[in-house]
């Protein structure tokens, strides 16, 4: 089995939980982090993310129909931050019992 990729901005965000459920789990996984920066500060309409753009036109980001975070593990691409949760809940053993 492949390490894990977790794939999102520079920022905490919706993937900060994932990552939380890595340290609590000791897990290792690579943190891929498109950076991100203002033109005019505070002024989301100037954001710069050339990065991410790059690879949402390469199609690296289909998976997510173009959106961010993904999971990326054995080729297999995982989209949507709480679809995630659960992945990485489960395959560390934090879902309970169920009873």
């Amino acid at each position: 089995m492949s390490q894990p990729k977790l794939i999102y901005f520079d920022v905490r965000g919706v993937a900060e939980r994932v990552r939380y459920l890595f340290a609590v789990a000791g897990a290792s996984y690579e943190d891929a982090r498109f950076p991100l920066a203002f033109g005019v500060p505070g002024d989301f309409s100037t954001v710069i993310r050339k990065e991410f753009d790059a690879a949402k036109a390469n199609g690296e980001l289909d998976a997510g129909m173009g959106k961010v975070p993904l999971l990326e593990i054995d080729g297999l691409k995982i989209p949507q931050s709480k679809a995630i949760e659960r992945y990485v809940a489960k395959k560390y053993g934090m879902m309970g019992t169920g009873k």
